[in-house]
C-alpha cells in the first residue's frame, strides 16, 4: 500500500515539474505601453516584440515600440488694446525603437513566468507642426518636420502570468531605454502591459 501511494506521488511529482518546466518555441507580444522621456515628456503607445525560445530559460527577441505625443503653446505680448505679438505653435512628435537581443526567463511555476532581457538597435524620432506668428496685425504661417535616428539600448525585464497554454498576460514590462541623439545620451523609461501568444512547445 505505501508502495503505491508512494509510486502515485511520484507520478503527480512528476507531472507537476513537467507542466513547470513546459516551454513554448516562440512568443509574440503586443500591448499598450507609455514612454517617458528623459526632457520629462510623456508618450504613450504600443509595443510588441517576438521570441524565438532555444531552450527553457534562453530565447532570442526583436522588440519593437511606437509612442507618440502632440501639444500646442502660446505666447502673446500685448499693451492694453493693442496686440504687438503672438505666437502658437502646434507640434507632434513621435519615437520608434526596433531592438533586438536575448531574453532570460525562469520556468519554474506552472503559471508565473518572470524575465530579464537586453536589447540593442536604434531609435528613430520625428517631429513635425505648424507655427502661426502674428506681429502689429501681420501674420504668418511656418510649417516645420526633422527626424533623427540614434543608437538605442534597453535593459529590463518583467512578469507573464499564464492563462492557457496558448496565453499568458504580461502584467509589467519595465525597461530603461538609453538613447543617443545629438551629442547626448538620453535616460529614458517604458513600460508595457499585454497579451503573449505562445506558440509550439520545446
Amino acid at each position: 500500500m505505501k508502495k503505491a501511494i508512494l509510486a502515485a506521488g511520484a507520478v503527480i511529482f512528476l507531472s507537476l515539474s513537467a507542466l513547470a518546466q513546459e516551454t513554448p518555441k516562440g512568443e509574440v507580444f503586443g500591448g499598450y505601453s507609455y514612454f517617458r522621456g528623459d526632457g520629462g515628456a510623456n508618450l504613450h503607445g504600443w509595443n510588441g516584440s517576438i521570441t524565438g525560445n532555444l531552450n527553457r530559460w534562453f530565447g532570442v527577441t526583436a522588440d519593437f515600440s511606437g509612442h507618440y505625443n502632440s501639444g500646442s503653446s502660446n505666447v502673446a505680448v500685448n499693451i492694453p488694446q493693442i496686440p504687438l505679438f503672438t505666437t502658437s505653435v502646434d507640434a507632434n512628435s513621435n519615437i520608434h525603437n526596433f531592438l533586438f537581443g536575448g531574453t532570460f526567463s525562469h520556468r519554474g511555476s506552472e503559471t508565473l513566468v518572470p524575465f530579464a532581457h537586453a536589447l540593442a538597435g536604434f531609435s528613430r524620432s520625428h517631429v513635425d507642426g505648424t507655427a502661426v506668428t502674428n506681429v502689429l496685425g501681420g501674420t504668418s504661417v511656418t510649417s516645420f518636420s526633422g527626424s533623427d535616428t540614434a543608437f538605442a539600448a534597453a535593459f529590463g525585464g518583467g512578469l507573464d502570468v499564464k492563462l492557457n497554454k496558448k496565453f499568458a498576460f504580461r502584467v509589467v514590462q519595465a525597461d530603461y531605454l538609453l538613447t543617443r541623439f545629438g551629442r547626448g545620451t538620453q535616460s529614458n523609461a517604458r513600460i508595457s502591459t499585454g497579451i503573449v501568444f505562445r506558440f509550439g512547445e520545446k
